[in-house]
């Protein structure tokens, strides 16, 4: 063995091949350099749970005397940042990414304050924040990388302005960065690696005489670059890989994920051996040099020698489907792991494991946690709210409904369940934007008053997600409210045991409070006026930041992992979810100020080395493993308006490809080792949506009848659709209250009839025409009526302008359209019974006006909306009332449909009807005023029907088509749908039906 700090030996790069354990080689390493005595020695990985497979791999190593002293073992990142701590001036003070920003936005303003008028420095803080945090980025790269920042000039058109003024002062920003965190003793990771680089020398001095090993480093920034160097160099560290052994064969074709292994070895003029039993070995003779990059020859098994797997599945349920058949499928799951490349698969692949112990070694993310939409959820309040107070109801009810906020407690129970259900009744009664704090908080168990306390646990609520959100205007301002909700939820008198149930969910809460919330209240930007927009997006970036951590035991058996979680282990079975190109490797983020494209003018890495990584850690760990299952998804693409459907990823295409060529012939879909996940069809049972006419609905029919009026109503709903008719009058099935966004619609007829009414009381009995009636008059009580109702105050602004100012001017129009008439009657009930089938039956209805005109009585209603149109013979189709005298249309369904599709509304006809039968005097006509269309009338029959035609469709027609109906309804087998394209849509019933 050298001596230790030798700098006349420079130990070569060892290689543990991937084919092999690395942890248990690494050991069996350190035991053969050093005799076991680890007294000097430090062990250096890439992650710092490495530490914990070393020492159990140690402590499983026969012939090791135990007890012993365990070396120094350290994660790279927090090794560099101690060494430049110990360089700095004087002991740094850590800076977060806030405190990071309001440093630049310094130096940035001054810069711009010298800047000429063409630079479009984002000098105002809340300009200045959103590239603020992506330059703080920037100058962390630079640190790491050992780079000095320099002047990008001449960049506009390829970048926005505002970064086209950083990048083309790059260079003077990095440097006064730099300065000023140096002289006022601050610090950041970057910074302290740059620090331990620059004083490699005096490192390497105060590591003399110890012993040095770099472990399983697949790629080195430019600082840990030069710290290692320079310590290889002095002969006091020893790389060891887990890499492709053909590393050690300057002769032989590398696999291409270690290139970056290669180029080391070239730019340090380092040798590299093969380890065997913890030392070196020669590799065999044999070798191939025309052999295929992504294969192993002689010295290791191929590739095509693994079970390897390729399941193409359509979607991720089929993947999911396939990973539980394939988890029970395997002999057992010792060395076994799931591999997801996105962090988003946590959630569903749990909901399909075994239910055994499982070792979860990735963060769960923040962002996707119940914590987050209930964040979300105030976000969003806030975001679409009116004024101070006036959130939209559709938000409110998504707040009420959270999980989190209904299970505060009161002792034992949870009232806020029964308060929030009540509130989100009267919310649903309201407009689109709503103040929850002054509607009654009412409601309870069997109708019960809620308690004082309940009440004020929910004004409680209501103050911490609403209120002191509405005024928050700095990061420390944000972090206080953020405080109070998690003081809420932490409240041991509400919060019961809630937290010591839901793990995962207490780990996000804890991550909010002992994480995001300092942020936020501390540091140079804690005070800093910033705007709401800007303030959301600084919380919504810090919680994409966050992950709950799970307790990664027991270290055996089944474990899921990411990607990155994978490196340096090795297993014997390895299920890879959902490896597309989307995800494996995956598109570079998206960064304004710097794009990948001109990374590599800074000498920063870009896409081609993350794509390097990614590539070393999934070849790396499939070379370890015995078995190997991709699974990938070729179909459902994503929702966005151009994503493509999903195609699997290039590593796939590779290792399929290398499949082929040794087959010597192209693989057929669904050909081993491709397999084709093919879920049988579960189409949803095609139902038949009618309800049959059974005892009891029979009985409902009949008290019905007995008990209630007819109207038109019930005689339109009918012929419309049998089904709707039946859910709404016979069945106790009510449409969910929704908010009508752009105005209660039947509020505002409420109002246009009853200023109508009012406006047309002086005018009784008087000959009148257009010229007789005031205009703005009616247009004055019009909006005067408005403004004091209920639906117009839950209006935007925007929305009370336009209603206001349409309803004056449809008012004015319809009086300009008054015929010369005399008003007989306004809002008139009329009634009368009609007999059929051997019963009587009350019909009732309200005229809003009968007028007189020259050719006899016409009844009037006025439509706000659309009116239904039948079809203009209907009532003088003698041909179709002779077919309906002969068949009373009870058994007759298409003689049903055809007057269904025909007759438009019997509103008008029973009023007509009812006029008769009431006061024995057959009007001469009827018609509906389409308010919506300058005051038109739309007649029923219109002049080109004669009187006596007219009168006999009003004196036998409508009772005969009325009876019939009855008739029909009493004799129907069951209530049936009538889809249809225009109508369905919009009923209240349509998730009961789904007959379209």
């Amino acid at each position: 063995m050298p001596p230790r700090g030798d700098p006349l030996v420079k130990a070569p790069v060892s290689v543990i091949p991937w084919t092999e354990e690395f942890f248990a080689a690494l050991a069996r390493r350190l035991v053969a350099a050093t005799g076991g005595d680890f007294t000097d020695v430090v062990v250096l990985f890439p992650l710092r749970r490495a530490a914990r497979h070393l020492c159990d791999r140690l402590a499983e190593l026969p012939g090791l005397p135990k007890p012993l002293l365990l070396p120094e073992i350290a994660a790279i990142g927090e090794w560099t940042a101690a060494l430049g701590a110990d360089c700095a001036p004087v002991p740094p003070v850590m800076l977060d990414a806030l405190d990071r920003v309001a440093i630049l936005h310094d130096i940035v303003r001054d810069i711009a304050a010298t800047a000429s008028e063409d630079e479009a420095f984002p000098a105002d803080i809340t300009d200045f924040f959103p590239w603020g945090l992506e330059l703080a980025e920037i100058m962390e790269e630079l640190f790491r990388q050992g780079i000095p920042g320099q002047d990008l000039a001449h960049l506009e058109g390829q970048v926005l302005a505002p970064a086209a003024a950083l990048l083309g002062r790059l260079g003077a920003i990095h440097q006064r960065y730099r300065q000023r965190l140096l002289d006022e003793g601050l610090g950041t990771p970057g910074l302290l690696a740059a620090l331990a680089a620059e004083n490699a020398p005096a490192v390497a001095e105060r590591f003399a005489g110890k012993r040095l090993f770099a472990c399983g480093f697949a790629v080195l920034t430019g600082a840990e670059k030069t710290l290692l160097q320079t310590l290889w160099k002095k002969g006091l560290l020893e790389l060891v890989w887990h890499a492709d052994p053909a590393l050690a064969d300057g002769g032989r074709p590398i696999h291409f994920a270690c290139r970056e292994h290669k180029r080391l070895l070239a730019d340090w003029k380092a040798k590299a051996v093969v380890l065997g039993d913890g030392k070196a070995r020669k590799l065999r003779a044999k070798a191939d040099p025309s052999r295929g990059t992504l294969v192993l020859d002689a010295d290791a098994a191929n590739l095509s020698s693994k079970k390897l797997r390729f399941i193409e599945a359509h979607d991720l349920h089929a993947e999911l489907k396939g990973l539980e058949e394939a988890l029970s499928e395997a002999p057992d799951l010792e060395s076994t792991a799931i591999v997801l490349p996105d962090t988003g698969l946590l959630s569903p692949v749990l909901h399909i494991l075994p239910r055994r112990d499982v070792n979860i070694s990735m963060g769960y993310p923040l962002a996707r946690s119940s914590l987050a939409r209930l964040l979300e959820t105030i976000l969003a309040l806030q975001e679409t709210r009116l004024e101070r107070g006036r959130y939209h109801w559709r938000e409110l009810i998504a707040l009420l409904r959270h999980p989190y906020l209904k299970m505060l407690r009161l002792g034992a129970a949870e009232p806020l369940r029964a308060v929030f259900h009540g509130l989100e009744a009267a919310i649903r009664q309201g407009g689109a934007y709503v103040d929850p704090l002054a509607l009654p908080l009412a409601g309870g168990e069997d109708d019960e008053p809620p308690s004082p306390e309940a009440l004020a646990l929910a004004g409680r609520v209501l103050g911490v997600c609403l209120a002191a959100f509405d005024a928050v205007d700095t990061p420390r301002a944000l972090g206080n409210a953020l405080a109070g909700l998690c003081d809420l939820l932490l409240d041991p008198e509400h919060c019961g045991d809630a937290w010591e149930r839901f793990l995962i969910d207490a780990e996000c809460l804890f991550r909010l409070a002992a994480g995001i919330v300092p942020a936020l209240t501390s540091g140079r930007l804690a005070d800093a006026a910033l705007p709401a927009p800007t303030l959301f997006a600084l919380l919504r970036r810090l919680l994409a930041d966050e992950r709950a951590p799970f307790e990664a035991e027991p270290l055996t058996g089944l474990q899921v992992l990411g990607v990155l979680e994978t490196r340096l282990l090795s297993f014997k079975r390895l299920f890879l979810l959902d490896a597309v190109e989307a995800k494996l490797p995956g598109a570079p983020r998206y960064d304004p100020l710097l794009p990948d494209t001109l990374r590599r003018l800074m000498g920063l890495p870009d896409s081609r080395e993350r794509d390097l990584v990614a590539a070393y850690n999934l070849y790396r760990l499939f070379f370890g493993a015995e078995e190997i299952t991709v699974f990938y998804r070729t179909g459902s693409p994503g929702s966005g308006l151009f994503e493509d459907k999903p195609g699997r990823s290039r590593f796939v295409e590779q290792l399929l490809w290398e499949e082929e060529k040794r087959l010597g012939r192209v693989l057929k879909p669904g050909e081993p080792p491709v397999s084709i996940l093919r879920l049988p069809p579960c189409p949803i049972p095609a139902s038949d949506p009618a309800v049959p006419v059974t005892g009891e609905v029979a009985d409902r029919l009949a008290a019905y009848l007995e008990t209630q009026k007819l109207s038109a109503s019930f005689f339109d709903a009918y012929l419309a659709c049998p089904l709707r008719f039946f859910y709404r009058y016979l069945s106790p099935l009510s449409p969910l209250a929704e908010v009508a966004e752009e105005g209660d619609r039947a509020a505002v007829g409420e109002v246009v009839h009853e200023v109508l009414r009012d406006f047309f009381t002086p005018y009784l009995n008087r000959d009148i025409d257009a010229a007789d009636l005031d205009a703005a008059a009616l247009a004055d009580l019009f909006e005067t009526r408005l403004a004091g109702h209920a639906a117009f105050a839950a209006l935007p602004p925007d929305g009370q302008l336009l209603l206001t100012r349409t309803g004056r001017a449809k008012l004015a129009e319809a009086v300009a359209a008054t015929p010369r008439t005399t008003i007989l009657a306004l809002e008139t009930d009329l009634t009368a019974s009609l007999e059929t089938g051997g019963r009587t039956y009350p019909l009732t209805g309200r005229a809003d006006r009968i007028d007189q005109r020259e050719d006899g009585v016409v009844i009037l209603d006025y439509k706000t909306g659309r009116p239904p149109k039948g079809q203009g013979r209907f009532w003088t189709d003698d041909h179709l009332w002779d077919r309906l005298a002969a068949d009373p249309l009870a058994a007759d369904d298409a003689l049903f449909e055809d007057i269904a599709s025909r007759a438009g509304s019997v509103q008008l006809p029973l009023y007509c009807w009812l006029y008769h039968a009431a006061r024995g005097e057959t009007p001469a006509d009827a018609a509906v005023v389409e308010l919506r269309d300058k005051g038109q009338e739309r007649p029923l029959f219109g002049p080109r029907q004669d009187p006596e035609t007219r009168a006999q469709a009003i004196t036998r027609n409508v009772p005969q088509l009325l009876g019939a109906v009855l008739r029909h309804l009493a004799n129907i087998p069951s209530f049936r749908p009538r889809p249809d394209n225009n109508r369905c849509p919009y009923c209240e019933f349509r998730q009961a039906c789904r007959a379209l």
